[in-house]
């Protein structure tokens, strides 16, 4: 059985195209929490702006990796309704009406 790709018009193309750019912001994301993580490391816990920034550092790469959790989540619920609307476009040939 072959499928064929939906037209670039079609709710599903969209979504699709929704569920790459989620993919792309995912990767994003994980190189910054990489980059936030490593912030960390190379400075010496002297002193008290040390032990701040060492802080924040920790802090803010926290915030970032908890972002790659709704990236993800969000990728998902396009890839769900994605294959949603291409079933129910598939059902137009099949069934007139079923569109509706």
């Amino acid at each position: 059985m072959t499928f064929a790709f939906p037209p670039a018009d079609s709710a599903a193309h969209q979504l699709s195209q929704i569920e790459r750019e989620f993919s792309r912001l995912l990767t994003r994301i994980t190189d910054a929490a990489h980059v936030a993580r490593g912030l960390r490391l190379p400075v010496d816990r002297v002193g008290e702006a040390a032990g701040a920034f060492h802080e924040r550092a920790t802090a803010w790469a926290g915030d970032v990796s908890g972002l790659s959790c709704l990236a993800e989540t969000a990728r998902y619920d396009a890839a769900r309704a994605r294959d949603r609307a291409a079933f129910a476009e598939s059902l137009t040939g099949v069934l007139p009406g079923a569109a509706r």
